[in-house]
């Protein structure tokens, strides 16, 4: 195309947007088209411009017919019962052939929501042409004039004045979000700050066991049934510094998130982001794991997704900066053993999906949208079926023993004995853990039980005193006092115990 065309194209951009408050709705620097809409004057008509060697009239027709297809889509979009449309081809010379009334009468969609006045400007005629296209939108047409002479530089600068007001009118849209007071984003920081003040004051936020007791995504608990795991470490943070970097990543890009989704969406995408992360952190990561991390991929996830929706607008502002702020969070993720990945990826997925399944405000339910919402409940159900099919596997009892105690230490006898059962059912349970559950059968006083757990545990580790101990009081209850004792001796020998050492003497000088 000729430093003319290039030029029309591009001033007539820049005249749109500065002058006329029109706002860019897609770019295509390759194709050289781009669409504008104008939202403060619902009486100006859609712009689609593209510098189009029009050769043949029937190539222009098929054009035509497909820009009204689309011109129906971002209807949809908007949300417009009806819209009218100006179809501007900035062209060297007229198409060959019989277009018929293509560029003298309006034309519409078949189904009569989009009306559409297709224009040329062609090098032929190109002043009468502005001239005319200026009378129709009802401006000077000295505003769209153009100089006699126009240059490489000209077309330079012209295409730079354009990109430079999108860029700037993005930046203007993240600083206008933080004055319209973000309620969901400083809402959500708020609950993660509470939440740390109540770990804190209640045993430490760094704690293990506080960290489970408040809600922790950790694997056993969550085969016992405690599903919530999968929602609450969203608000659980382990140490000031973690929360710390998670509050402010969501600071710097959750009202940006929130002014573009609106406030109920951009709640979703970090709850039910925040649930998907840790439901892949469920299913591939054993550990324990808390943090609002997978929320703040989540948010990242929503932003990658408006690169996709509308990539010319997006993919030069938000989708370097969220592109930049995702590796770098990756990198460190792969190089540090204490940050759940999976946590971070389930997120960025999620959220992505989430923002697809529910799309920018005011959009109509469209297949796309369906297909996001299909694939959201695919993946969440499959990934469900795969976390609870893995808690049918043997996996390391150290942790949950460890919680175990700890109940019991409280006297909270029943929560012991889910997380019992869970680890006996998966085949997970060592010597420990048979302790453990004699100990319950024998607050209980089920001998049977306690007998079985007793010897299980003395099976799998014949040095455990406990285990000799348990089973003693077994036999002392069954009446084989000659098989209690005989147990109690060993459990003498095996540990220096006060309690091992008074229960065999007590037991020997019975016996004699």
């Amino acid at each position: 195309m000729s430093f003319q065309d290039q030029y029309i194209f591009w001033h007539l951009t820049n005249y749109f947007l500065t002058s006329e408050n029109y706002r860019l709705i897609h770019l295509h620097e390759e194709s050289q088209e781009l669409w504008l809409d104008n939202p403060t004057k619902k009486t100006r008509p859609i712009i689609r411009m593209q510098m189009k060697e029009l050769s043949w009239a029937n190539a222009a027709n098929r054009d035509v017919f497909q820009t009204l297809r689309i011109a129906d889509n971002i209807r949809k979009q908007l949300g417009k019962p009806k819209i009218s449309l100006f179809n501007v081809y900035i062209t060297p010379f007229p198409p060959h052939g019989d277009t018929g009334e293509l560029f003298h009468t309006q034309v519409q969609s078949k189904n009569k929501k989009v009306t559409a006045e297709n224009i040329l400007i062609t090098q032929e005629n190109t002043d009468q042409q502005l001239t005319d296209f200026a009378e129709k939108l009802g401006i000077p047409k000295e505003q769209l004039a153009i100089p006699e002479t126009i240059t490489e530089e000209m077309v330079e600068e012209a295409r730079t004045q354009v990109i430079n007001y999108i860029t700037m009118r993005v930046q203007e849209e993240q600083h206008q979000a933080r004055k319209e007071k973000p309620y969901v984003t400083y809402t959500f920081i708020g609950l993660l700050v509470l939440m740390f003040l109540v770990l804190t004051f209640t045993g430490g936020s760094t704690n293990s066991f506080n960290l489970i007791k408040w809600g922790g995504k950790f694997n056993p608990l969550i085969y016992a049934g405690e599903w919530w795991r999968l929602i609450t470490p969203m608000f659980l943070h382990n140490g000031w510094m973690h929360i710390a970097a998670n509050a402010v990543m969501l600071y710097i890009v959750g009202p940006w998130a929130e002014k573009i989704y609106g406030k109920w969406r951009f709640a979703l995408i970090l709850l039910i982001g925040g649930f998907a992360g840790n439901l892949a952190s469920f299913v591939l990561n054993n550990h324990l794991s808390v943090g609002a991390s997978t929320s703040v991929f989540a948010v990242f996830g929503a932003l990658l997704y408006l690169v996709v929706l509308k990539p010319n607008l997006y993919a030069k502002t938000i989708g370097t900066n969220v592109a930049t702020l995702v590796v770098v969070n990756i990198l460190i993720g792969l190089f540090s053993a204490e940050i759940d990945m999976m946590g971070h990826i389930g997120g960025l997925v999620g959220g992505f999906l989430i923002a697809g399944s529910i799309s920018l405000p005011n959009q109509y339910f469209n297949w796309k949208r369906a297909l996001y919402s299909l694939s959201s409940l695919v993946l969440i159900g499959l990934f469900l079926y795969a976390g609870y099919q893995n808690g049918t596997k043997p996996y390391d009892p150290a942790l949950s023993n460890a919680v175990i105690q700890d109940d019991l230490n409280k006297g909270e006898y029943k929560k012991a004995d889910r997380l019992i059962n869970t680890l006996i059912s998966s085949n997970s349970a060592d010597e420990y853990t048979y302790v453990f559950a004699g100990a319950i059968a024998q607050h209980e006083k089920n001998l049977e039980s306690l007998g079985i757990y007793a010897k299980k545990s003395i099976e799998l580790n014949p040095e455990m005193p406990n285990s000799h101990y348990l089973l003693s009081l077994h036999y002392l209850e069954t009446g084989n006092r000659k098989a209690a004792l005989r147990e109690a001796k060993r459990a003498n020998q095996l540990a220096d115990n006060d309690i091992y050492k008074s229960y065999y003497e007590s037991l020997k000088n019975t016996e004699k």
